[in-house]
């Protein structure tokens, strides 16, 4: 699915309802952002856990 939306001046973006709803996206999730061959690529993520040690946070399971 692609859809086109907006950028405010600030760099945020609007995530289309039909996006939200195919990703089951609330207004607390959270969300992973990575850069995938020049592309954005955004996951709901379930679960965070961070590495103190290493400064690390990753996607559990």
């Amino acid at each position: 699915m692609t859809v086109i939306t907006g950028m405010t001046p600030n760099g945020q973006i609007t995530i289309p309802r039909s996006i939200m709803k195919l990703l089951d996206l609330k207004g607390d999730s959270e969300v992973s952002i990575e850069i995938v061959n020049g592309a954005v690529v955004l996951e709901k993520v379930e679960e965070m856990v961070e590495n103190k040690e290493d400064g690390l946070i990753f996607k559990a399971g």
